[in-house]
């Protein structure tokens, strides 16, 4: 009896001992980095009400696309797309979607949908996703004034299935994305906690008039100026720590329909301030020069046409651009970043 109580506080006492060297532990590595997660957590309050529930559930998830967490993807990227644009999606995938195009790292591509009425809308949608497993779905109906939904859904699907891969960005289906520039810009990085990025929109004010597309309400968001905001049109890219963060305070916030100012609001109470890059380029129509697109990493307004011969033209980038673009350009980046 009295050899097993010893046993018995034996492993009691190692049990502790581990237990506190994993709090040390933990504590250690924030301070190690900032204390990013610690600080960050103490700005969301826990026992806020949640206003924002979001109930709506995957009716088409591929939790597959992430093995063990995702602990091999380097970056998730989330398109958010509409029903029709069946060729916009097929041009992605032919293009700078293709997840071999960068062999070594793991990049995952998924197409973001809300549901429709449209039953041959719905059955088509069905049909493609057999063929290439790509889109992923929740019961919410899919327009423009859910887009906050869709971009809410893009965060709860990172968390849910693949919260152990490096980065989450989000981007729309009339995008190009160099994913080689981006893959390079990622790793080049320092801080690599704590992290969105993008191009930071500054200033920028709320429209009133009721007939504008961007229409904003005094009662929606009384603020005469919008919180920093990456556009979210050209994509945004954050690290997997800030993703728990930003979909609880989501919960919390009163929804807007500008998606990406909505994600700035958030990003504000947190605490957390967006970094610019304007690699992402905004907020114009960017005329196609492969000098130029060899340094961007989005360009948004993109024409299906348009991607592909993007895509083809960045295939002989060396023989157009020649010395300057390929040594000074790059050694010119760092101006990029404010």
């Amino acid at each position: 009896m009295r050899n097993t109580c010893r046993k018995f506080r034996w492993h009691l006492s190692v049990t502790m001992l581990m237990v506190s060297l994993t709090v040390v532990w933990y504590c250690y590595d924030d301070l190690a980095t900032g204390g990013f997660h610690h600080k960050q957590r103490q700005k969301l309050d826990w026992q806020a009400e949640i206003i924002n529930p979001h109930p709506y559930r995957f009716t088409v998830a591929h939790q597959e696309k992430c093995e063990h967490g995702g602990s091999d993807v380097f970056v998730v990227i989330i398109v958010h797309t509409a029903h029709g644009h069946v060729t916009h999606r097929q041009a992605i995938r032919a293009t700078w979607g293709n997840q071999s195009n960068i062999p070594g790292v793991e990049i995952r591509t998924l197409f973001a949908l809300g549901t429709t009425d449209n039953q041959d809308l719905q059955r088509a949608i069905e049909k493609e996703d057999a063929m290439h497993e790509d889109i992923i779905q929740e019961n919410f109906k899919d327009s423009y004034k859910n887009l906050t939904l869709k971009t809410v859904m893009t965060l709860k699907w990172f968390l849910y299935f693949c919260p152990k891969a490096g980065y989450l960005m989000k981007t729309d289906d009339d995008t190009y994305v160099n994913v080689l520039n981006l893959v390079k810009t990622l790793r080049m990085l320092k801080d690599k906690t704590g992290l969105v990025t993008g191009f930071v929109l500054k200033g920028s004010q709320p429209r009133r008039d009721v007939m504008s597309k961007w229409y904003v309400s005094v009662e929606d968001f009384p603020k005469e100026t919008f919180p920093w905001y990456t556009a979210g049109g050209t994509g945004y890219v954050m690290s997997s720590d800030v993703v728990p963060l930003l979909y609880q305070m989501s919960l919390r916030t009163k929804p807007l329909p500008l998606e990406d100012v909505y994600i700035g609001m958030c990003l504000e109470t947190l605490g957390i301030t967006p970094k610019q890059n304007k690699q992402f380029h905004c907020c114009d129509k960017l005329t196609y020069d492969p000098c130029v697109y060899k340094n961007l990493i989005t360009s948004h307004g993109i024409t299906v046409s348009e991607m592909y011969a993007i895509w083809e033209g960045e295939q002989d980038l060396k023989k157009k651009c020649g010395f300057y673009h390929d040594w000074i350009v790059p050694a010119l980046n760092s101006l990029l970043y404010a």
